[in-house]
């Protein structure tokens, strides 16, 4: 059974920090997002990361399609509970520098990021707001990667999940509605670029 959204982050509060599986349910979650969105046939999650080979190294993905033996479409999934402004200047570096790995090799792949990040933790910036409202700001720079613009380090997409674990179960997610448009957004755009590129998958 694929969960609600707030399913999958009360799923997630309920387990420990180092459990491999904790974003398990909302791998299952875009997995079933994607096929209704009209690409089926996503892996991974419950069924395990998927191994794609890099320029340096090999990294796990949570998400990829794969077509013809070559992965087409990838997606990485975080979640940010502690201590935001200690994580946060190092993470859009490492999302770059995964994403700018597997494009040494195939540039043409569709790359996306869902992360997760606690209200409850949230702090003033000195710039932006608060520290999500800074790491949203960034994520949106470089979450703007489309033909003819395909510099390595960029991204096709990015959605950002606000949550609250102050809040009861059932009630963790901020802005349920906005947060479920901004999702269908998100998928789309992937979608959208990935026919872009591989007209074949339209049929």
């Amino acid at each position: 059974m694929v969960l609600p959204l707030s399913g999958t982050i009360d799923d997630l509060f309920s387990r420990r920090t180092q459990d491999s599986g904790r974003l398990n349910e909302l791998a299952t979650y875009c997995i079933d997002a994607f096929a209704r969105t009209g690409l089926p046939g996503v892996s991974g999650g419950k069924a395990a990361e998927v191994g794609i080979r890099g320029l340096g190294r090999q990294k796990d993905w949570d998400l990829a399609y794969v077509l013809a033996d070559k992965p087409r479409l990838l997606v990485s999934l975080k979640s940010i509970l502690k201590n935001l402004s200690g994580v946060i200047p190092n993470r859009l570096d490492d999302l770059m520098g995964e994403a700018a790995n597997v494009q040494q090799l195939s540039p043409e792949l569709v790359i996306g990021y869902v992360v997760i990040m606690d209200e409850a933790e949230n702090s003033p910036h000195r710039r932006d707001g608060t520290w999500i409202d800074h790491f949203q700001t960034n994520l949106n720079k470089i979450a703007i990667r489309k033909a003819p613009l395909w510099n390595q380090g960029l991204i096709e997409g990015a959605w950002l999940i606000r949550v609250d674990s102050r809040r009861p179960v059932g009630d963790r997610l901020v802005a349920p509605e906005e947060t479920g448009t901004a999702g269908g957004r998100f998928f789309q755009a992937l979608l959208d670029e990935l026919h872009l590129r591989e007209p074949a998958i339209r049929r």
